[in-house]
């Protein structure tokens, strides 16, 4: 098996959105001036442009905006995954993220469907951030 691209879990802006991935934790960047929340993380706010901004735990829970299906792997490592499910996710805290969607068909729906986070340990000490139909979710 190819060994799959893994994130750095020591990046400056990211090692706190996976340290708390480990945990089974979603959490994000918010501005310590204007407090919007915001993915992807940032030096400074896009909103008001203040220096830094403090990480916090959020629900996660959010709504399927668009899907894609990926059937050609365009790493060697996800050959044994295909098909898979991509989305845009929209989440109730307001920021809008794209990760895998899984426990769904690999066939295009899923739009509107409501979600949760769904924690994947990928590599010793890499957890990655996929999402799930909320227990809830009902048909999409």
């Amino acid at each position: 098996m190819t060994d799959r691209p893994l994130p750095d879990l020591d990046h400056a802006l990211y090692g706190p959105f996976w340290a708390a991935a480990a945990e089974r934790r979603l959490a994000l960047q918010r501005c310590r001036v204007c407090g919007s929340l915001r993915w992807p993380p940032e030096p400074g706010c896009p909103e008001d442009l203040a220096p830094g901004g403090d990480w916090e735990a959020v629900d996660g829970t959010g709504t399927v905006w668009s899907v894609a299906v990926y059937e050609h792997a365009f790493h060697p490592a996800f050959v044994d995954e295909l098909p898979y499910v991509c989305a845009l996710v929209e989440l109730d805290a307001g920021p809008r993220l794209v990760s895998r969607l899984v426990g769904v068909e690999p066939d295009g729906r899923g739009i509107g469907l409501r979600v949760a986070p769904s924690f994947h340990e990928v590599a010793p000490g890499v957890t990655l951030v996929w999402f799930a139909p909320a227990p809830d979710a009902g048909d999409a």
